[in-house]
């Protein structure tokens, strides 16, 4: 083959499935995992709580939950069900791994400033952060038309990033960059993926991950307006 014939090639002739295939993903681990995504809902009110109450031992909390959840996400759904028909998900997979071990990392040993926000942002995070969580698993229902088909926190990839990057701005500005890489590449893969799938309404998704990713890059609270 000459080099010249990879450009008559597009992402579609790449991908050896189509949208249903993928959209019976959703379908299948939450029939594996029934009745356990109830965990899942309990994690997304304990987040809420957490940032709510905001001191070092909560902004802890959050991080090692954010943990757990792309430990599921990567390990179950990536690796197990996603990665059968599209290699590089086993890549994201180990990367998610990686991921939580450093969310841990920084959970345990990081030296957090006792500083905490006023009582409104608190509640203003943690029901914002609350009702991002539970409103993005519908995009797929909706996508699908099934209910059984509904995305959650910790078990599903694109919803556990796209939730995970707003709390990532717990982190100081100068280590919240090696945190963000990985929302960002897989946004980027994640939105191909779905764009040439013509999921078109999955793809609110990632481009939200995307937008949230190139915020915290860039946001850096001043201390007059909020210490930590």
């Amino acid at each position: 083959m000459i080099d010249g014939d990879w450009l008559s090639y597009s992402l579609s002739d790449f991908l050896m499935f189509g949208p249903e295939v993928f959209l019976r993903l959703f379908v299948r681990i939450n029939q594996d995992f029934w009745p356990w995504q109830g965990i899942a809902l309990v994690l997304l009110l304990v987040v809420a709580g957490l940032l709510v109450r905001g001191d070092t031992l909560a902004k802890r909390g959050v991080l090692l939950l954010l943990a757990a959840a792309w430990v599921g996400s990567g390990a179950g759904f990536l690796m197990e069900y996603y990665g059968p028909i599209n290699t590089p998900a086993i890549w994201f997979g180990w990367a998610f791994i990686l991921q939580a071990a450093l969310l841990t990392v920084a959970a345990l040993v990081w030296p957090w400033d006792k500083t905490t926000a006023g009582l409104a942002r608190r509640w203003q995070a943690g029901i914002g952060w609350l009702v991002m969580a539970a409103l993005l698993p519908l995009l797929v229902v909706v996508q699908s038309g099934n209910w059984h088909a509904l995305a959650l926190f910790g078990i599903t990839p694109d919803v556990t990033v796209a939730a995970s990057v707003p709390c990532l701005l717990l982190l100081p500005r100068r280590v919240r960059w090696l945190f963000l890489l990985l929302p960002l590449l897989w946004s980027l893969f994640s939105a191909a993926t779905l764009w040439t799938l013509g999921t078109r309404l999955m793809f609110v998704l990632p481009a939200a991950t995307l937008v949230l990713t190139i915020a915290c890059f860039r946001f850096s609270p001043r201390p007059g307006k909020s210490q930590d």
